[in-house]
């Protein structure tokens, strides 16, 4: 892999703090004052769905790997769970993957890599990071070895310089893959970086929003399809992620925050889903982890199977199992509901691509991922949903949660997809939610329209003359 030297400007920095098993905990002299929230804007690589055979073949993959990833009843890990639940670097070109930049090592270097709250683990390729080149890295001459759903990183852990939206770490402790599989390699990317909990680190270490007290981070999602006219190749403008609060230029209304069931993986309770009005039977089925770095959602098969029984036309794939067809003129109103709320899955957005040159049969977005009951957790819900509403991850106050609000005005990227809908839930919780108006930022995307694009310039003329 290169080195991505794109005009990505990110706020988030989510590398692993040191591991207990190289050295003692990252001093306070290692630690500095985070900032005050700061926004700065994702780049991702756009999908490509025009191919109905390698829409097919990816979604075999997507499968597998969050099979893996999670150690789902459909397929046993090869590895222990941790080492299992990093989210692999595949098939980009579907995967609607979101990049940031950071700066690594002295004298910095900058590299894109893959933002997953899902994990907690950090790497970069060692055709793209050169440790020899850095006088700040320190090789703590641990293995380092994990499995994908599509293959394997080997390599070793050290420890330097890492550096985003003005927030510094020293000794900041991340893999160096010497040995990265041809499926997961890419040129576009130079790594993963976990946003998860300590708890699915491999290297038992602090992601770094952790080790910078930072205990906030949130994320505008840049909705796109295949036929976006403002992407370019196979990258895309991809929204914003903000570092130590929220950004109020993204959102509107309230967030609704619904506390986690436990902190490992950020999950929450799932309280309902529907299609056209027709909610399906959950059961006991309810445990939904909120993925960043998973495109679709996927559930257990008999209440995904429910779902599709109530969309006309639609059946599942031979070639696919847990995946299901219709026709793409059928209206799907979606919802789901966490908390208190309902929230509205465009059409647009839940068609997972076209399986037929003719464009009138689609695949969906919501599959059948082998999970059961059994299992720790039971759906792995990604940006088919959070790309329709402004997503907040914390711990402030000692509450882990996860908040949702409505997207600002304006920053719908597609012209068919309404604003996502918040309405009562339909079904009683037994999860309290709350709602916050929380804000701190003050920086807004350049493509936002009418009055958002007014807001940005008027916020960077003010920052200017500030300095």
């Amino acid at each position: 892999m290169k080195a991505s030297s794109s005009t990505l400007l990110v706020s988030s920095l989510l590398l692993a703090a040191a591991s207990s098993t190289l050295a003692a905990p990252v001093s306070p002299s290692d630690r500095a004052t985070p900032p005050s929230p700061h926004s700065h804007f994702l780049r991702r690589r756009a999908p490509i769905r025009s191919d109905p055979a390698k829409l097919v073949e990816w979604s075999k993959s997507h499968r597998d790997r969050l099979q893996r990833k999670y150690g789902l009843s459909g397929r046993r890990a090869a590895k222990s769970r941790r080492e299992a639940t990093s989210e692999p670097l595949t098939n980009l070109e579907y995967d609607s993957t979101w990049l940031a930049d950071i700066d690594v090592g002295t004298p910095a270097k900058t590299y894109a890599v893959v933002l997953d709250t899902g994990s907690a683990d950090f790497w970069l390729d060692k055709g793209s990071f050169d440790p020899a080149a850095s006088s700040s890295f320190t090789n703590s001459t641990t293995a380092f070895d994990l499995t994908y759903g599509s293959g394997d990183v080997a390599g070793y852990l050290g420890k330097d310089t890492v550096t985003l939206a003005g927030a510094t770490g020293n000794n900041v402790v991340l893999a160096v893959a010497d040995d990265v599989s041809s499926d997961l390699a890419d040129s576009n990317i130079n790594g993963i970086m976990g946003m998860g909990f300590r708890a699915l680190s491999s290297a038992d270490a602090d992601p770094f929003w952790r080790q910078m007290n930072f205990d906030t981070f949130s994320f505008y999602l840049e909705r796109r399809t295949a036929n976006s006219k403002s992407a370019k190749g196979d990258k895309a403008d991809g929204g914003v992620f903000t570092l130590g609060g929220t950004n109020s230029t993204l959102y509107q209304g309230d967030i609704d925050y619904v506390p986690l069931i436990e902190q490992q993986y950020w999950m929450l309770k799932l309280e309902g889903l529907s299609t056209s009005g027709e909610s399906v039977a959950l059961g006991t089925t309810t445990r939904a982890a909120i993925d960043t770095g998973t495109t679709l959602i996927g559930g257990p098969d008999d209440v995904v199977r429910e779902l599709y029984a109530q969309v006309p036309g639609s059946s599942e794939l031979a070639e696919s199992p847990g995946y299901y067809s219709y026709p793409c003129s059928t209206p799907i109103n979606a919802t789901i509901s966490f908390g208190q709320r309902q929230y509205s899955i465009p059409d647009a957005d839940f068609s997972a691509g076209s399986l037929s040159s003719s464009g009138d049969v689609c695949m969906g977005a919501v599959f059948g991922a082998g999970s059961t009951a059994k299992d720790n957790l039971q759906w792995i819900v990604g940006d088919a949903f959070l790309k329709n509403v402004y997503t907040v991850f914390t711990t402030a106050d000692g509450q882990a949660r996860v908040g949702f609000a409505a997207l600002a005005p304006g920053l719908e990227s597609t012209p068919e997809s309404d604003m996502v809908v918040i309405t009562s839930a339909p079904t009683t919780s037994s999860s309290s939610s709350s709602s916050s108006s929380n804000s701190g930022v003050k920086h807004v995307l350049p493509w936002a329209r009418s009055s958002v694009a007014m807001a940005w310039i008027a916020v960077w003329v003010a920052m200017a003359m500030s300095m």
